[in-house]
Protein backbone atom coordinates (compact mmCIF):
# COMPACT_ATOMS: atom_id res chain seq x y z
CA UNK A 1 0.00 0.00 0.00
CA UNK A 2 2.81 2.55 0.68
CA UNK A 3 4.62 1.11 -2.18
CA UNK A 4 1.51 2.17 -4.47
CA UNK A 5 1.15 5.49 -2.78
CA UNK A 6 5.01 5.93 -3.08
CA UNK A 7 4.84 5.06 -6.72
CA UNK A 8 1.66 7.42 -7.53
CA UNK A 9 3.68 10.39 -5.98
CA UNK A 10 6.84 9.65 -8.31
CA UNK A 11 5.07 9.75 -11.49
CA UNK A 12 2.87 12.69 -10.49
CA UNK A 13 6.53 14.52 -9.88
CA UNK A 14 7.58 13.04 -12.60
CA UNK A 15 4.43 14.15 -14.63
CA UNK A 16 4.84 17.84 -12.90
CA UNK A 17 8.06 18.06 -14.00
CA UNK A 18 8.30 16.94 -17.94
CA UNK A 19 4.88 19.52 -18.38
CA UNK A 20 7.06 22.22 -16.81
CA UNK A 21 10.09 21.62 -19.09
CA UNK A 22 8.06 21.83 -21.65
CA UNK A 23 5.78 24.84 -20.97
CA UNK A 24 9.03 26.87 -19.96
CA UNK A 25 9.65 29.99 -22.49
CA UNK A 26 12.83 29.67 -24.61
CA UNK A 27 14.24 33.28 -24.27
CA UNK A 28 16.37 32.82 -27.04
CA UNK A 29 13.44 32.05 -29.64
CA UNK A 30 11.47 34.98 -28.32
CA UNK A 31 14.27 37.07 -28.76
CA UNK A 32 14.26 36.54 -32.51
CA UNK A 33 10.51 36.04 -32.46
CA UNK A 34 10.19 39.76 -31.58
CA UNK A 35 12.85 40.58 -34.39
CA UNK A 36 10.86 38.87 -36.63
CA UNK A 37 8.01 40.77 -36.04
CA UNK A 38 9.19 43.78 -36.25
CA UNK A 39 10.53 42.65 -39.37
CA UNK A 40 6.67 41.30 -40.63
CA UNK A 41 5.40 44.90 -39.38
CA UNK A 42 7.49 47.56 -41.36
CA UNK A 43 7.10 45.27 -44.33
CA UNK A 44 3.21 45.52 -43.61
CA UNK A 45 3.06 49.09 -43.33
CA UNK A 46 3.70 49.43 -46.95
CA UNK A 47 0.77 47.05 -48.41
CA UNK A 48 -1.56 48.29 -51.01
CA UNK A 49 -3.84 46.00 -53.22
CA UNK A 50 -2.93 44.13 -56.44
CA UNK A 51 -5.18 44.57 -58.70
CA UNK A 52 -6.03 42.13 -62.17
CA UNK A 53 -6.90 45.40 -63.80
CA UNK A 54 -5.82 48.68 -62.33
CA UNK A 55 -2.14 49.68 -61.58
CA UNK A 56 -2.92 52.46 -60.31
CA UNK A 57 -5.78 54.57 -58.50
CA UNK A 58 -4.80 57.71 -56.33
CA UNK A 59 -6.47 60.82 -54.84
CA UNK A 60 -5.28 64.05 -53.87
CA UNK A 61 -6.41 66.98 -52.18
CA UNK A 62 -4.92 70.95 -52.38
CA UNK A 63 -6.03 73.70 -50.10
CA UNK A 64 -6.11 77.21 -51.88
CA UNK A 65 -7.97 79.79 -49.30
CA UNK A 66 -11.22 78.48 -49.11
CA UNK A 67 -10.93 76.19 -51.94
CA UNK A 68 -10.13 72.53 -52.47
CA UNK A 69 -9.09 70.95 -55.31
CA UNK A 70 -10.02 67.45 -55.51
CA UNK A 71 -8.15 65.18 -57.97
CA UNK A 72 -8.49 61.43 -58.61
CA UNK A 73 -5.88 59.68 -61.00
CA UNK A 74 -6.65 56.05 -62.39
CA UNK A 75 -4.76 53.74 -64.15
CA UNK A 76 -6.22 50.65 -65.85
CA UNK A 77 -3.64 47.79 -66.95
CA UNK A 78 -3.82 47.10 -71.12
CA UNK A 79 -7.08 46.17 -72.27
CA UNK A 80 -8.94 48.11 -69.67
CA UNK A 81 -12.59 49.04 -71.62
CA UNK A 82 -13.89 51.35 -68.80
CA UNK A 83 -13.67 52.85 -65.61
CA UNK A 84 -16.28 54.23 -63.42
CA UNK A 85 -17.09 54.80 -60.23
CA UNK A 86 -17.41 58.26 -57.16
CA UNK A 87 -15.25 60.84 -55.72
CA UNK A 88 -16.83 62.38 -53.12
CA UNK A 89 -15.44 64.75 -50.53
CA UNK A 90 -16.27 64.68 -46.52
CA UNK A 91 -15.67 67.27 -43.88
CA UNK A 92 -14.52 65.19 -40.97
CA UNK A 93 -15.19 68.47 -38.53
CA UNK A 94 -18.44 68.86 -39.24
CA UNK A 95 -19.14 65.37 -40.09
CA UNK A 96 -20.98 65.83 -43.68
CA UNK A 97 -20.31 64.95 -47.13
CA UNK A 98 -19.50 68.04 -49.14
CA UNK A 99 -19.59 67.18 -52.54
CA UNK A 100 -19.43 64.03 -54.37
CA UNK A 101 -18.98 63.80 -58.45
CA UNK A 102 -19.51 60.67 -60.76
CA UNK A 103 -16.89 59.56 -62.85
CA UNK A 104 -16.92 57.43 -66.21
CA UNK A 105 -14.49 57.31 -68.45
CA UNK A 106 -14.24 54.88 -71.77
CA UNK A 107 -10.46 54.77 -71.69
CA UNK A 108 -7.86 52.69 -69.51
CA UNK A 109 -7.01 56.48 -68.11
CA UNK A 110 -8.96 58.64 -65.96
CA UNK A 111 -7.58 62.05 -64.34
CA UNK A 112 -9.95 64.65 -63.23
CA UNK A 113 -10.16 67.27 -60.94
CA UNK A 114 -13.07 69.24 -59.23
CA UNK A 115 -13.63 72.00 -56.81
CA UNK A 116 -15.13 72.62 -53.86
CA UNK A 117 -15.89 75.28 -51.14
CA UNK A 118 -14.49 74.27 -47.59
CA UNK A 119 -14.08 75.99 -44.20
CA UNK A 120 -10.89 77.12 -42.21
CA UNK A 121 -9.57 74.90 -39.91
CA UNK A 122 -11.84 71.87 -40.70
CA UNK A 123 -10.45 68.63 -41.72
CA UNK A 124 -11.04 66.86 -44.52
CA UNK A 125 -11.47 63.33 -46.21
CA UNK A 126 -11.29 62.33 -49.98
CA UNK A 127 -12.39 59.22 -50.98
CA UNK A 128 -12.74 57.26 -54.43
CA UNK A 129 -14.74 53.73 -55.04
CA UNK A 130 -15.32 52.56 -58.62
CA UNK A 131 -14.40 49.70 -61.05
CA UNK A 132 -12.28 49.08 -63.48
CA UNK A 133 -13.50 46.86 -66.58
CA UNK A 134 -11.40 44.60 -68.76
CA UNK A 135 -12.60 42.77 -71.95
CA UNK A 136 -13.67 40.02 -70.48
CA UNK A 137 -14.84 41.73 -66.66
CA UNK A 138 -18.58 42.06 -66.64
CA UNK A 139 -18.96 42.75 -63.55
CA UNK A 140 -15.55 45.05 -63.19
CA UNK A 141 -12.86 44.95 -60.50
CA UNK A 142 -13.66 47.19 -57.45
CA UNK A 143 -10.76 49.95 -56.75
CA UNK A 144 -10.77 52.32 -53.97
CA UNK A 145 -8.30 54.71 -52.51
CA UNK A 146 -8.49 57.69 -49.87
CA UNK A 147 -6.71 60.95 -48.72
CA UNK A 148 -6.85 63.32 -45.85
CA UNK A 149 -5.74 66.50 -45.21
CA UNK A 150 -6.68 69.66 -43.28
CA UNK A 151 -7.05 73.11 -44.55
Amino acid sequence: MIRKNLQRKVVGVLLAGAMLLCVQPNLAYAEESVGYVGEVKMQTESVSPMYVQSNRCRTYLNFSGRTVNCKVVIKGKNGTTKISGLLKLYDNTACRQVASWAVSESKSYYSGAKTATVKKGHSYKLSFSGKVYGKNNKSGEAISSSTSGKN
